[in-house]
C-alpha cells in the first residue's frame, strides 16, 4: 500500500466511480430541494441563498469535471466566509475536502487546504461566529473528509490495478490458446497431412505398378505411413484432452529432429515414389540448437511432401544441408519433365508461410519459388556460438 500511495499514478486526476457519481448527483438534488423549501418557508430569497445554491451545483460538478468543481468550490466558499462571516461554509468547505482530496491531483488538494486553514484563522480572529473550540472541530472535520478521500481514491486505485491485472491475464490466456491452436494445426499439417500425402500417393499408383518389388516398397509404405498417421492423430488426441495448466512439453518429431536421418530418409521416400533424389550431409554434429535443427527437419519435410503432392513426375531432385562458417542452410530442388513447364509445387501455404515465421525467431531466413529447371527451396539458420565453438 504505501508503494502505491507512493507512485506517481495514485496521484492523478481521477474521476468518480459511476454509482458515486449518481450517489453525489442524488445528494446534490436534495441539497437543492432543502434549499428551495426554506426559500418558500421564508418567502424570500437572498445572498444566503444564492451562494447555497452556487455551492451545491459546484459539487455536482465533481462528476464531471472534478478540478473545475474544486476551484468553484474554493472560491464560492471564500465569497461566503469573507462576505458573511458564517461558520457554515467554513464547514461545507471541509468536507469538499473529501471531493478534493478523492479526485484533484496534488496542487488542488494543498490549495484547498490551504485556503480552509486561511479561511478558519480569519474567522478565528475577526469574528464571533465559531464556538470556543471551534477550530478544532473544523480541523478534525477537515482531516476526516481528507481521509476519506483519500480512501477512496485507494479503493478506485485498486480497482484499476485488478482491472488491468485482468485484461493482462485474459491477453495471456488468449495468447496460450492461440499456441495451442497452432501447436495443432502445425501438428495437422506438419505430421498426419505428410503421412496422408504418402499413403494418397502410393495408392494410386499401386494398380499402375507391376513390379513385385515396386509393390512391395508402395504397400510398406502405405503401411508405416498410417501406423504414424495413427500415432500422430492420437498423439494429437492426447494434447487436447490434456487439462494440466503448466506449459506443454514439446511434442515429438520426426526422425528424432535431426537433419541428417530425416533428409537421409526423406531421400529414400522421394526415390521410392520414383524420383531419383541426390543426398548430401555433413557427417557431423550441425553447429546450431536443437530448435533449429527440428525446424529445419519439418521444413525438409514440407517440401518433400510439396514434392510427392504437386510434382510427382519430377525426374530428379536432391536434398542439401550445407555447414557454412556463419550457418547451417537446407537446399531442397527438384526439376520439372523436360516436356512440361515448371509447375508451381506451391503456393507458399500455411505449412511453408508458418516455418518461415517460426524460422524468423531464430533470425532466419526461409526462401523459395520457381527456377529455369524447376523449384527450389533455401533455409538458412544462424549457428549459435556455443555449438560452433
Amino acid at each position: 500500500m504505501g508503494r502505491l500511495i507512493r507512485s506517481r499514478r495514485f496521484w492523478e486526476q481521477r474521476s468518480l466511480h459511476p454509482v458515486a457519481r449518481l450517489f453525489l448527483v442524488a445528494v446534490v438534488g436534495v441539497l437543492v430541494c432543502i434549499a428551495i423549501g426554506f426559500i418558500v418557508a421564508h418567502g424570500t430569497f437572498s445572498r444566503f441563498d444564492l451562494l447555497a445554491i452556487a455551492f451545491y451545483a459546484a459539487l455536482a460538478t465533481f462528476a464531471w469535471h472534478p478540478t473545475i468543481a474544486a476551484l468553484m468550490v474554493m472560491f464560492i466558499g471564500s465569497v461566503g466566509v469573507v462576505f458573511t462571516g458564517s461558520g457554515g461554509d467554513l464547514l461545507e468547505l471541509a468536507i469538499a475536502l473529501s471531493l478534493v482530496a478523492a479526485t484533484c491531483v496534488p496542487w488542488v488538494i494543498i490549495a484547498h487546504g490551504l485556503l480552509l486553514a486561511a479561511l478558519t484563522t480569519y474567522i478565528a480572529v475577526s469574528g464571533s461566529t465559531l464556538a470556543t473550540g471551534g477550530v478544532f472541530g473544523i480541523l478534525g472535520i477537515a482531516i476526516i473528509a481528507f481521509l476519506a478521500g483519500l480512501a477512496f481514491r485507494l479503493v478506485a486505485a485498486r480497482e484499476a490495478i485488478l482491472v488491468a491485472e485482468r485484461a493482462r491475464v485474459v491477453k495471456d490466456l488468449e495468447a496460450i490458446a492461440r499456441e495451442e491452436q497452432e501447436r495443432i494445426a502445425d501438428e495437422l499439417h506438419d505430421g498426419i497431412a505428410h503421412d496422408l500425402t504418402l499413403i494418397l500417393f502410393h495408392a494410386r499408383a499401386l494398380p499402375k505398378q507391376t513390379d513385385d518389388t515396386e509393390r512391395e516398397v508402395s504397400l510398406t509404405t502405405i503401411e508405416e505411413s498410417a501406423e504414424q498417421a495413427l500415432d500422430s492423430i492420437q498423439s494429437l488426441l492426447s494434447l487436447m484432452r490434456d487439462t494440466q495448466t503448466e506449459a506443454p512439453a514439446a511434442r515429438p518429431s520426426r526422425y528424432d529432429g535431426v537433419a541428417r536421418e530425416a533428409i537421409s530418409s526423406l531421400g529414400g521416400l522421394l526415390n521410392d515414389a520414383g524420383i531419383p533424389t541426390r543426398v548430401s550431409a555433413p557427417n557431423t554434429q550441425l553447429a546450431i540448437s536443437s530448435v533449429s535443427e527440428r525446424l529445419l527437419t519439418e521444413i525438409a519435410i514440407e517440401a518433400v511432401t510439396n514434392i510427392i503432392k504437386h510434382a510427382p513426375n519430377s525426374p530428379t531432385a536432391s536434398l542439401d544441408i550445407i555447414d557454412k562458417v556463419d550457418g547451417v542452410e537446407l537446399v531442397v530442388k527438384n526439376t520439372a519433365p523436360s516436356n512440361l513447364a515448371a509447375r508451381p509445387i506451391s503456393s507458399g501455404g500455411r505449412g511453408l508461410s508458418r516455418a518461415r515465421q517460426r524460422l524468423a525467431r531464430d533470425n532466419g531466413e526461409l526462401e523459395w519459388g520457381h527456377t529455369d529447371e524447376g523449384w527450389v527451396l533455401r533455409a538458412i539458420v544462424p549457428a549459435t556460438p556455443e555449438q560452433r565453438s
